[in-house]
């Protein structure tokens, strides 16, 4: 969700975390600083600082991704399965439709509020708001393979590895066509949309991303199961580099092209991060794995059972 503002006569002269916290209501001023260095936030489109002095016509943009949109009353009260547990993480296997961290419009219902409740002594690890133990992120309707950290020693060895490249991720999605070959790679940097705060893009002005995948499974032309590496971590970045060979995620309504239906009962991204290896702050390598999850496998399933023409070779 984007809401926009354009400033009046009588808003100009206001710093522009001073408007937005009378404009977002219920968020303190250092979480909106936050979403401003996060860039999302923006003013005529463009990223920006806390400080900037507003004037008159300015088009202030407010991103409210998919992963931080408010979620149903009932999410409160959240059930994650742990995967794996020692004296400085635990890995838990998120579902979809859970986001792992407060955002705009939610504060309640995350993987951070299940990990702050379940274990107090650690509420205060990491250093933002609404964030306890969070090392990395899944999107909201991404499933699978999560880890937090119990102390900040652990989330600082954690994070490390992450930003250095070291933890190896394994993804599995469904998506629309089959790719020419079995594998493939894909290096092209990634940016904020220009069109659409909410949206990522292909541009080569943007952050370097890299993204490997090989097929698992064809389902005649129509969709293929793919195993997917991402080796940078930028938001959305399976989903925005799947989209631009042309093979979107099924089920993805932020990156999808209209032609493409899905198959029915298909509710959210069929994208499941299913294996994370990593070294633990123990210094044991572990790899932790999630099985598929239940939606995603029954919508394998029913491919598996239908009857897909063989592909006709032109001579």
């Amino acid at each position: 969700m984007v809401q926009a503002h354009i400033i009046k006569e009588q808003q100009a002269g206001q710093r522009l975390d001073v408007f937005c916290t009378g404009i977002l209501t219920g968020m303190s001023r250092s979480a909106i600083q936050r979403l401003i260095k996060e860039q999302q936030i923006l003013i005529n489109g463009l990223e920006t600082r806390a400080k900037v002095i507003l004037k008159a016509g300015d088009k202030v943009e407010f991103s409210l991704p998919e992963a931080q949109e408010p979620v149903e009353e009932e999410r409160k009260d959240i059930r994650l399965h742990v995967l794996y547990e020692d004296r400085d993480v635990v890995v838990v296997d998120k579902p979809a439709g859970i986001a792992v961290h407060h955002g705009v419009g939610l504060t309640a219902g995350t993987v951070a509020d299940w990990f702050a409740e379940h274990y107090p002594e650690a509420k205060n690890v990491g250093e933002k708001e609404g964030r306890a133990g969070i090392i990395h992120r899944l999107d909201k309707d991404t499933s699978g393979v999560l880890i937090l950290a119990k102390n900040d020693q652990a989330l600082e060895k954690l994070k490390k590895q992450f930003y250095e490249r070291k933890a190896k991720k394994e993804y599995i999605a469904l998506v629309f066509e089959v790719p020419g070959g079995k594998e493939g790679r894909i290096t092209k940097s990634i940016g904020r949309s220009r069109r659409n705060p909410m949206r990522r893009a292909v541009d080569e002005n943007g952050k370097e991303s890299a993204t490997e995948w090989k097929i698992e499974r064809r389902f005649g032309e129509k969709f293929a199961l793919l195993r997917v590496f991402p080796f940078t971590g930028r938001t959305h970045q399976i989903r925005v580099h799947l989209h631009h060979l042309g093979y979107p995620i099924v089920g993805d309504h932020l990156y999808t092209f209209k032609r493409q239906k899905p198959p029915i009962g298909v509710k959210r991204q069929l994208l499941h991060a299913e294996k994370l290896t990593i070294m633990l702050p123990n210094e044991k390598i572990k790899t932790f794995v999630a099985p598929l999850a239940d939606d995603f496998a029954q919508v394998v399933n029913m491919l598996s059972e239908m009857k897909w023409p063989k592909k006709v070779i032109k001579q």
